[in-house]
């Protein structure tokens, strides 16, 4: 049996040292003009969202019937928290709060991502890019 909530719990909290932002994702793609970081986090973003889609769908699989609710409810009301978290950042003054939307997109997702990854993966932990 799965038992998501004991398993999440102690990486929800540890999870924010495994994605900060501004992390190694990040530093790929700070030598450029403003636009060309946007597209480039926002690249990387798109990468950790197919990974977390991925995750996600088998954690979906794995878990107990009287679990999946659960999941959906908590992913939803992420995405949620997710989208107004990231909007707080992009609405910044100045050209850098592009970045910073765009650059707390990619962090939340690959941070959600490695904490998926453990849930469903407890023996072997997350995956690569994950700490």
């Amino acid at each position: 049996m799965y038992r998501i909530a004991g398993l999440l719990l102690p990486w929800v909290l540890c999870a924010p040292a495994a994605a900060q932002m501004y992390g190694a994702d990040y530093v790929k793609c700070r030598d450029r003009s403003t636009t060309d970081i946007v597209a480039c986090v926002n690249a990387s973003a798109k990468t950790w969202d197919r990974r977390l889609n991925t995750s996600y769908q088998a954690l979906l699989q794995r878990s107990e019937p009287g679990q999946r609710e659960p999941l959906k409810a908590a992913q939803r009301l992420w995405i949620q928290y997710r989208d107004a978290n990231c909007r707080f950042y992009a609405a910044g003054p100045g050209s850098l709060s592009q970045i910073e939307g765009a650059e707390c997109l990619r962090a939340m997702v690959q941070q959600r991502t490695c904490e998926i990854e453990v849930a469903n993966n407890q023996e072997s932990g997350p995956g690569v890019g994950c700490k």
